[in-house]
């Protein structure tokens, strides 16, 4: 059983404190120092990961000072990320604006515990707003092998084009990082349960948010919480009814207080996590005889094609 902490951020509130709290006449250096800050409480609750929303020292500022706040991806706004990166051994997902081979993109990047620069998403699907600022929209999805999984990076407007999201669970994403300027609702919900992935969601606004992948919130920040987490049983696994049903009583009378099995009644589906450091799930469907839904999927994908297979031969 091995626990993944994720935590995720927000930065405007409804009070107007000081800036850049509500994001009304921010500061750039403000907004910067606050999201040093969030890093450091990320770091202090043992987060694996912490998520920093899209181009968050600009959050709140007009396109017309896109060129002004945009550096080289080893300028010093990504140097002082590094260095909280290093500083409490924590993966940060971060937007920016960045001069890349001579143009400006809006970029989330993805450093590892050691403050190095492992992966570079430039947004592919910019608004006519920040093109006209000078941002040029990226080419490619972005998927990159992580200690704590395989993540993804979306950024902001992405939301709204449905390959983006495809390309990403046909490139194993496990987590997907979403950084944006607005909170994106249901749409991220359906993207987390249509692909089988975790989203976490960081915003410029209120609610940014942690996503298992049945679709449900587990979280949220507020108008109050900059800062929220979730731990995640990386052994979870989840699993069909079809022929299994019977077998959740069966699993919970046999393991009883070391699995938290949950079930999902119209979804037909149920999961089974490990509360045991010395218990396996994998160990308990071996045991149990069961079928995970990944190798149900793919054994139905195999009967199908079969199927077809015989109606074109014109065999029984």
């Amino acid at each position: 059983m091995t626990i993944l902490r994720i935590a995720t951020t927000s930065l405007a509130t409804l009070e107007d404190f000081a800036p850049p709290y509500n994001l009304a006449h921010p500061d750039p250096d403000e907004t910067f120092a606050r999201g040093l800050e969030l890093i450091d409480a990320a770091g202090a609750m043992k987060a694996d990961l912490v998520c920093l929303p899209e181009t968050f020292k600009a959050a709140g500022l007009p396109a017309s000072r896109i060129e002004e706040l945009a550096e080289p991806l080893d300028g010093p706004s990504v140097r002082a990320l590094a260095e909280r990166a290093r500083r409490h051994r924590i993966h940060v997902v971060a937007g920016l604006f960045a001069r890349i081979d001579g143009a400006i993109s809006n970029v989330a990047i993805l450093l590892d515990r050691e403050g190095r620069l492992i992966g570079t998403y430039a947004k592919k699907h910019p608004t006519e707003g920040e093109i006209m600022g000078g941002v040029r929209p990226g080419a490619d999805s972005a998927v990159f092998e992580t200690e704590i999984g395989r993540i993804g990076l979306a950024v902001c407007f992405d939301l709204n084009w449905r390959e983006l999201w495809a390309e990403m669970k046909a490139d194993g994403a496990d987590i997907v990082c979403w950084l944006s300027a607005y909170e994106g609702g249901f749409p991220l919900q359906a993207y987390a349960w249509l692909h089988g992935f975790i989203v976490v969601s960081s915003v410029q606004s209120y609610a940014g948010k942690i996503i298992d992948r049945t679709g449900r919130i587990l979280t949220s920040t507020s108008r109050w919480g900059r800062l929220t987490s979730w731990d995640f049983d990386t052994g979870k696994r989840w699993l069909h009814t079809d022929g299994q049903g019977e077998a959740i009583l069966a699993v919970q009378k046999a393991y009883g207080d070391r699995v938290r099995v949950e079930t999902f009644g119209e979804e037909h589906m149920f999961s089974i996590e490990s509360r045991d450091p010395a218990l396996a799930v994998d160990t308990i469907v071996r045991d149990m005889g069961l079928v995970t839904m990944e190798d149900y999927i793919a054994r139905c994908d195999a009967a199908q094609r079969a199927g077809r297979g015989a109606r074109t031969d014109g065999s029984q």
